[in-house]
């Protein structure tokens, strides 16, 4: 089961869960006159389990939301807003850490990109790659309604982490369609090779890494983390409106520790 975490923990990836920046305008409105918030997608109506700690457990219900039919509803083509803007972030130690998020392009962008690496010159897609260096928590950021904690490193690798995560989010975000998915395809491989390394340096067994990658690989559904998430976000995004810090932090029941117990 998911559960509600305190802090943030050095060598750990988390999703971050943000209001778009189009919508907080109009979601602070929305605070200041009283109005309740509601999610676009009807479907996930009725389908968590507990209410804003982020509880998530396998109920008849698990299968309700697919992903493929939240995109329908939420966004009717690909250049629709997103109904949240999901976003990585690798927190390496207090008040070290990096941020990965994805940035829609303009109408205006097209001739002069703004993305953190400086001459970066725009893709053929539909969003530029943000990368910023974290002194302060992202709790601390009004857009975000929470953090759900996916993977955790042993510190030795963090470099290894740093630069692998910062080659995969170049590679990765000019055919990007949804940020959930960007950001969903970053963890799952980033797991994969990190268990190669680890195997690599013998923190865990090769018949152990097979072992693992076979097990998660069938314990893995797109759907179920995806609901997961949405109960959580669904679940603490009036908080957020609302403007109370900080914001708060959930372990996936997807989430994967990898070779914390032998660095111990």
């Amino acid at each position: 089961m998911s559960k509600p975490l305190r802090d943030l923990e050095p060598g750990s990836v988390y999703i971050t869960i943000s209001l778009p920046q189009t919508s907080l305008a109009a979601s602070t409105a929305t605070a200041a006159t009283g109005t309740r918030f509601t999610s676009n997608f009807s479907g996930a109506s009725g389908s968590c389990d507990g209410s804003g700690s982020g509880g998530f457990t396998s109920s008849p219900f698990a299968r309700d939301i697919d992903i493929a039919t939240y995109e329908t509803h939420c966004a009717q083509d690909f250049t629709a807003q997103e109904e949240f803007a999901w976003g990585l972030y690798f927190h390496r130690a207090t008040q070290d850490g990096l941020w990965y998020n994805l940035r829609r392009y303009h109408h205006y962008d097209l001739d002069n990109s703004r993305g953190a690496y400086a001459g970066l010159a725009p893709a053929a897609g539909l969003f530029a790659l943000d990368r910023k260096l974290m002194m302060l928590s992202p709790r601390l950021q009004h857009r975000v309604v929470g953090l759900v904690r996916v993977l955790r490193v042993p510190k030795l690798l963090c470099g290894e982490l740093t630069w692998y995560m910062d080659w995969l989010a170049l590679e990765s975000y000019a055919t990007a369609t949804r940020s959930f998915i960007w950001v969903t395809s970053m963890f799952l491989r980033t797991w994969h090779h990190f268990l190669r390394i680890l195997d690599k340096i013998s923190i865990v067994s090769h018949s152990d890494a097979a072992a693992a990658v076979a097990a998660y690989g069938a314990q893995f559904d797109v759907n179920l983390f995806l609901r997961e998430a949405l109960c959580f976000a669904y679940g603490n995004v009036e908080y957020a409106v609302g403007g109370q810090l900080p914001r708060p932090i959930m372990k996936s029941v997807f989430g994967i520790d990898l070779g914390i117990l032998a660095e111990a």
